[in-house]
């Protein structure tokens, strides 16, 4: 299978999920001259919602960059991608979660701690892309394999990360979100100098 059918189905799942995230802000119901207050309350909401922005849309950009070097996709593929877009369209549901437990003690040590694994799960399942093509380097013709490894090497900082994040979760969550955006902030910065030296 060419890998066009694949990219196109997974860019409608990463655009559904990415939209999903703005459903997460509510406009709060107070009376007049509270509106400031209620809207400062809910900061973790607007946190949760720009971490997990970036977040998808790195993890957007670094999906097509490993679809562009596939020039054939297998069976073994086509379910590992799946995987993967199980735990992209899981993550308006768990920064939902994050945002809304997050001042609530110890339900907050446990809702941060779930929407960290959940990015634990995704960056494993890029892992599992990246290795698999370059197991299989039939499928990716166009691929080098200092691509593929330096793809690999940031993979296994970001799953490290979020290991981190989601164990420090259980004790500091506010620590946990810290992390996740600090890993927002990097990956984004790397992408933005890959394009600078392409052009």
């Amino acid at each position: 299978m060419k890998p066009s059918r694949l990219e196109a189905f997974s860019d409608g799942v990463f655009a559904v999920a990415i939209t999903l995230l703005v459903f997460n802000l509510k406009v709060p119901e107070v009376s007049s001259g509270h509106l400031g207050s209620s809207l400062g309350s809910q900061w973790p909401s607007y946190v949760a919602y720009v971490i997990s922005f970036l977040s998808i849309g790195v993890c957007w950009v670094n999906h097509h960059s490993i679809l562009d070097r596939v020039e054939v996709v297998d069976r073994n593929l086509l379910f590992v991608n799946l995987g993967l877009l199980l735990g992209i369209v899981s993550i308006p549901f768990t920064t939902s979660l994050a945002a809304t437990w997050f001042n609530q003690g110890a339900n907050a040590k446990l809702a941060v701690g779930i929407y960290c694994a959940n990015w634990v799960y995704v960056s494993g399942f890029f892992m599992w892309t990246i290795h698999h093509l370059m197991d299989h380097e039939h499928l990716s013709s166009k691929a080098t394999g200092i691509t593929l490894k330096s793809l690999s090497r940031k993979g296994y900082i970001g799953i490290t990360a979020y290991l981190s994040a989601t164990l420090c979760a259980l004790v500091y969550p506010v620590v946990a979100f810290s992390i996740c955006l600090i890993l927002a902030a990097y990956y984004v910065t790397g992408v933005a100098e890959e394009v600078t030296e392409k052009h």
